[in-house]
Formats: structure tokens, sequence, C-alpha cells
């Protein structure tokens, strides 16, 4: 593998989408300041490079957010990476220890071992991807694992002491303490809201566990402003960053648009990819009476073609009125597969209505009918 040419790519990639976006904006006669803002009053933006003022009766912020930075002895050294970081590494290390088994967590582990450096995730849960669907996250591990990922659940890492260009990352299961030595250590236990340096607080904005406070509308506590995106501390997605800033614009010019976050899809960006929208069996379980359909990729034509067998589509139904809560893909394509769900949930549609729609052969998508049928009667391509 030739390392410097994939940060070509990957920077060629990046910079192109950035100049994409540039243009767009340019094409609508969009103003764009480069700089560091700062809320003088809740009228005024100043820009702190140049101190020009610039005067709105509409602002919307829509800072971000940064990665978590832990605090225990050592993770402030200089091979401790947090993601952001770890896209600037210019040279592969020969091992890694990822600290924390979420979606950036698992992504990253993968990346790193199929390029082949040793690899191994710490998760302080006993699942990786918590929050995800118990049934999903154990199908990922079992594949993470099969590649040669090294994967540690329940471990409360407790410092990191660097000895002789290595990093001795200390750690305990179950009450034991146990060491793993690697060149690098990647922090991987998130992201929180970045207000740093806004002057929120100056003008009086509210913020809930340090993220900014909105309501339905995106509206701040203060009327004329707005916040949309990571800033606001929900789920953190950049396709839902974009859905929450339409919503703010939209109420901004005097619309009444309220957020809603029934069908938000999350993907996981793995091999097999992973995504899935609504309520996971567990969440299910606590308020209705639920079947779950399945249907493994194996019995699908088109995985068989692609020669791409893993993982299953997981349909989570309300028993009674066959109304769809969840739908959890693991496998080839989910990230694109899961859409249907998405649509189909957001317009309300029956488990029994997807389960009937035709739809093409031979495709992936016909796991997702599948499995809606082996609710309505049984799958056609199982026993």
């Amino acid at each position: 593998m030739d390392f410097k040419a994939v940060v070509l790519r990957k920077n060629a990639v990046v910079q192109q989408l950035q100049l994409g976006v540039e243009r767009l904006l340019k094409a609508r006669r969009v103003r764009v300041v480069q700089g560091t803002a700062e809320l003088a009053d809740a009228n005024t933006v100043l820009v702190k490079e140049t101190g020009e003022k610039i005067l709105s009766d509409r602002i919307l912020i829509a800072s971000g957010a940064k990665p978590v930075r832990l605090n225990f002895e050592g993770a402030d050294g200089p091979d401790v990476l947090d993601s952001n970081q770890v896209l600037e590494l210019e040279c592969l290390p020969k091992s890694v220890v990822i600290i924390g088994g979420g979606v950036i967590g698992v992504e990253f582990a993968q990346i790193f071992s199929r390029l082949g450096v040793q690899t191994t995730i710490l998760e302080l849960l006993e699942t990786l991807i918590p929050g995800a669907d118990t049934e999903i996250s154990h199908a990922l591990q079992g594949s993470l694992q099969k590649d040669g990922i090294r994967v540690i659940t329940q471990a409360k890492v407790e410092k990191i002491r660097r000895v002789t260009g290595r990093n001795n990352v200390s750690y305990t299961v179950a009450g034991q303490c146990q060491t793993i030595a690697s060149e690098k250590v990647v922090l991987a236990v998130g992201r929180q809201p970045d207000l740093a340096g806004l002057g929120t607080e100056r003008i009086g904005l509210a913020q809930q566990k340090g993220a900014m406070a909105v309501n339905e509308c995106l509206q701040t506590n203060i009327p004329h402003i707005y916040a949309a995106g990571d800033v606001t501390g929900g789920i953190m997605l950049a396709h839902l960053a974009t859905a929450e800033g339409e919503c703010a614009v939209s109420n901004a010019l005097e619309g009444c648009v309220r957020m809603s976050y029934k069908a938000v899809p999350a993907c996981v960006y793995t091999s097999p990819e992973v995504a899935s929208v609504g309520l996971t069996e567990e969440e299910a379980t606590k308020s209705h009476d639920i079947i779950v359909g399945r249907f493994p990729f194996h019995a699908c034509g088109k995985a068989q073609i692609l020669d791409q067998t893993y993982g299953m589509v997981k349909i989570i139904s309300e028993k009674k009125l066959g109304g769809i809560l969840g739908v959890h893909i693991i496998g080839p394509q989910a990230t694109n597969l899961i859409a249907e769900a998405v649509l189909g949930m957001t317009l309300e549609m029956t488990v029994e209505e997807l389960a009937h729609a035709i739809h093409p052969h031979p495709t992936l998508s016909e796991a997702v009918m599948e499995s809606a049928l082996t609710l309505c009667g049984g799958a056609i391509h199982l026993p």
C-alpha cells in the first residue's frame, strides 16, 4: 500500500468538495468572511482578526463540534491523537490502540487494520457502537475480529505511559489491570459542541449540557438567533445538520417548520457497512408489543453475485398495526439500502406495504423486501 498516495487522494477529494461548496456560495452571491467570529452583542458579529463588525437581525450558529479529550495520565502525550489528527498522518504506525469503540473508533480501526497496522480497540461498555441494536453490534464485532482486530470491551483506560518510543496503555477489565503497548494511541470517544470563543455567555444564550439549547424550530432563547448541527449537541451527523440548517433558515425567514427526528438514518462506514433508522429492538421492547423480521444476505442472489454475503436486514415492527419501528442493516451497501427504510418510515408505511412493494431482481434491495415478508407470511427465499 502506497500510503502517501492514499493521503494525496484523500486531500484531493476534500479540496474538490470544498471548492465545489465555495463555487455554489459564490453563484448564490453569498459573502464569505474568513475569520474567527465572536458575538459582540445579540445583533453584532465581530471578526477578531480584522475588527470588522457585521450587523444582522438574524443569526445562525453552526460552529460544529470538536473531538472529546479525556483527562487521565498521559492523555496529552505526543503519540496520542484525536480523530482530527489521525486524518493528518503522513505515515502509518506499526501498531495502534484505539480508545473508544463507537462509530469513529470502529471505522478508524478497520482502516488501520486493512493497511497492515496491528490494531486494538478498547471500549468501556459491553458492546461496540453503544446505542446501536445489540444484535447488529455483535455481528460487526465478529466481523472486525475476523479481520484481525483485537476488541476488548468493558475496558476502562487508566493511564498511558511513553517508554522508549512506545506507549503502554493501562486499563482494567473486571477489576484486573492489564497493559498493551502500541506506537500510536487514538482517542475516539466522541465529539462535543464547539462554542469556544463565540461569546455566547456574554449575550445570555442558554446552554444545555455544553450545547446550544434550541426548541423544535432550532430557535435559541434569543428569538432571532438560531443554532443547527453538532453545536446543538444532538445526533452528530452531517445529513442531520443539513436538515437542521434548512429548518433553521426557513424559520429565520418567517417560516414555521418543526424538526422531526423520527427517521434519522445512522451509518457506519466499515466493511460490512452498518446502517439503521428508528428504534433498536431493546428500545422498542420497552414501549411496544413487537415482532422482528430478519433476512440474511447469504440468501440474497445479488449478494451471492458480489460475494458479500455476511450480514442481514432486521426489521422491528409494531405487532398489532404493522407500523415500522426500526430497521437495522449490516452487510453490503447497507448505507444505501437504509434510504428505503427512511422513506418508508417518513411516509408511515406498514411492514405489509413494504413487503408487497415490487423490488427489482437481482438487487440487494430484495433483502429489505424479504425481511418484511418474514413478518407477513414468510420470505420467499428462506425455507
